[in-house]
């Protein structure tokens, strides 16, 4: 694990981009959301963004969002290719470390819905949830946790 350099955003893009694709959305839905996948040079300069690499390729990112009092977790990829094997429990423990670290509590995660089981198993807790349908699923939402920076429920 490292923190991730600005000029790795195509590849982080990307593999945040496969990551998603893992979850089975057709693939006019995830050109749709592009933009929404995309981590920029910029984001990486300015928010704590860490990878984890394998073989010098990588294979993780989480990066944490600073913009409210409330930290929230940007964003936690993991490249199907590295799925169960750790990657992805390792980066939200070192995301956890880094918020508290900085005086947070507790971080936010806008989830999405096939990830809450993961975040559920860390410790978050459902605090509510947010309209998201997609075509083929209407009555989709996205989940609305909140951690312990101590990897408690909060």
């Amino acid at each position: 694990m490292r923190p991730a350099r600005p000029g790795e955003s195509a590849e982080l893009s990307a593999l945040a981009c496969a990551a998603k694709a893992w979850w089975g959305y057709a693939p006019e839905q995830l050109a749709r959301w592009a933009e929404e996948l995309r981590i920029t040079s910029e984001s990486i300069a300015t928010q704590p963004t860490f990878v984890v690499e394998d073989n010098g390729r990588l294979v993780g990112v989480v990066q944490l969002g600073r913009a409210s009092p409330t930290w929230a977790l940007e964003c936690l990829w993991v490249h199907p290719s590295a799925l169960h094997r750790g990657v992805g429990s390792r980066l939200l423990r070192h995301a956890l470390a880094c918020a508290r670290h900085e005086g947070q509590a507790e971080l936010l995660i806008d989830a999405d819905p096939n990830a809450e089981a993961f975040y559920l198993r860390c410790g978050a807790r459902r605090v509510g949830a947010i309209a998201a349908p997609i075509a083929g699923e209407p009555q989709r939402v996205r989940p609305q946790l909140i951690i312990g920076t101590d990897g408690a429920a909060a």
